[in-house]
């Protein structure tokens, strides 16, 4: 790629020194403040900072723009661009919101969904444990309502008001986070047999350690540290969740409940040959604030299994770590390139990943990571092995207006 960088580059500089023959020969007579050619100066320093062109998508702005600029143009009568489309789109919105607000006028009067159904019944969706192909992060959905606010039921759950709900309550919060779990798990299975089908060796290891952190009242650091040599457990069966429902409250108005947003936790099967498992953050401090501090005190993890040992209270989650890269000559450890963190998967000197269990209550929010291919991408990488074969991840806050508020917000 070396080659190819300084072939561009080279290629060019011949263009600029020379440009000035292209004028007196009268080929071109108008300014040289061209946008593409200004593009073309970041090309190579981008690629020298960013790595492989490919792991790059232009299909998000580019779609913006054929909905936002060519779809109104083209409505016009090719006069006076910018005031046509200006019209368009403000047109556009207010027929939007009429739709809306006639959408829920007449569903004025319509009770709503019950706590103690959410919290009691199973729907259908819990029931629903194998991955699907179609389903996609609620977060990229618009609503249409209000959400659901996992934050109400939790409280109303603490304080009584749902006395038959089963314990331990499926709905539960922080002071950051909501959590909701489907009232039935998606298995049952002994501590060994999850070891197996969700490719965990040190299982049984991290369970041990994650019980003597609670008996010592030590904080749940993902180290990978095993202090404990017997590694025997009070219980053989997990009951375990393929996936979890997550809310936090908007960055601007803290008290109003985000979106849902899922994340998931499937192990290896025909459909995912090395699984499904989702990005998160999280954190030591019980009370952290992950919206007013950002990344700052947090770790970015990836989850792998959620699970309740059989008769007991106590609801974990075995997650594995990322590290942050250090980047020269920049204090925050942003990328000048991308102004994104890049993350690696924290690994023994033998090569193995470095997982811990935790309490769930310690993940804040999910994340969405994109994998960083350096010069050269591996010739193996697909939409399911792209994790797997990947060491080295962008912390993409670009996912979410929300996601990208919080992040910022460390740099402030």
């Amino acid at each position: 790629m070396d080659d190819s960088l300084t072939e561009l580059a080279s290629a060019l500089q011949d263009f600029y020194d020379n440009k000035d023959a292209i004028t007196a020969a009268g080929a071109w007579k108008d300014s040289w403040e061209i946008p593409k050619l200004e593009l073309l100066q970041t090309i190579v320093p981008s690629i020298r900072l960013s790595g492989a062109v490919m792991q790059w998508s232009a299909d998000p702005t580019e779609h913006t723009h054929v909905q936002e600029i060519k779809v109104p143009a083209r409505a016009g009568n090719n006069r006076d661009y910018y005031n046509q489309i200006a019209c368009h789109l403000d047109r556009a919105e207010k027929c939007l919101r009429f739709d809306i607000a006639t959408y829920m006028e007449s569903k004025r009067g319509e009770e709503d969904l019950r706590v103690d159904e959410i919290e009691g019944n199973e729907t259908e969706q819990d029931k629903e444990h194998e991955p699907d192909e179609e389903e996609f992060p609620t977060d990229h959905l618009a609503a249409t309502r209000s959400p659901i606010n996992y934050f109400t039921i939790a409280d109303a759950l603490v304080r009584g008001c749902i006395p038959n709900a089963p314990r331990p309550y499926r709905t539960f919060s922080t002071t950051t986070t909501a959590f909701h779990l489907s009232t039935q798990p998606s298995l049952r299975l002994s501590v060994d047999e999850a070891a197996a089908m969700f490719n965990l060796p040190d299982l049984r290891a991290a369970i041990s350690e994650y019980l003597h952190r609670l008996e010592s009242r030590m904080p749940h650091h993902v180290s990978g540290v095993r202090s404990q040599q017997d590694h025997q457990l009070p219980f053989d069966r997990l009951q375990i969740w393929c996936k979890v429902r997550i809310q936090q409250m908007h960055y601007h108005s803290r008290q109003t409940p985000d979106t849902l947003q899922t994340l998931r936790a499937f192990h290896p099967s025909t459909v995912n040959l090395h699984g499904l498992y989702d990005a998160a953050i999280v954190n030591a401090d019980p009370d952290s604030d992950w919206l007013q501090r950002g990344l700052e005190g947090h770790s970015v993890v990836q989850l792998h299994m959620i699970f309740r040992p059989l008769h007991s209270e106590l609801l974990a989650a075995y997650v594995q770590r990322f590290d942050v890269v250090t980047q020269q000559g920049n204090t925050n450890n942003r990328n000048t390139g991308t102004g994104m963190y890049l993350v690696r998967r924290a690994v023994r000197s033998n090569g193995s990943r470095i997982g811990d269990v935790l309490p769930i209550t310690l993940i804040r929010s999910p994340a969405h990571l994109i994998p960083h291919f350096g010069k050269e991408a591996h010739l193996r990488l697909t939409s399911q092995t792209s994790y797997e074969l990947s060491s080295d991840f962008w912390l993409n806050k670009y996912w979410s207006k929300e996601f990208y508020y919080t992040l910022s917000s460390s740099s402030r």
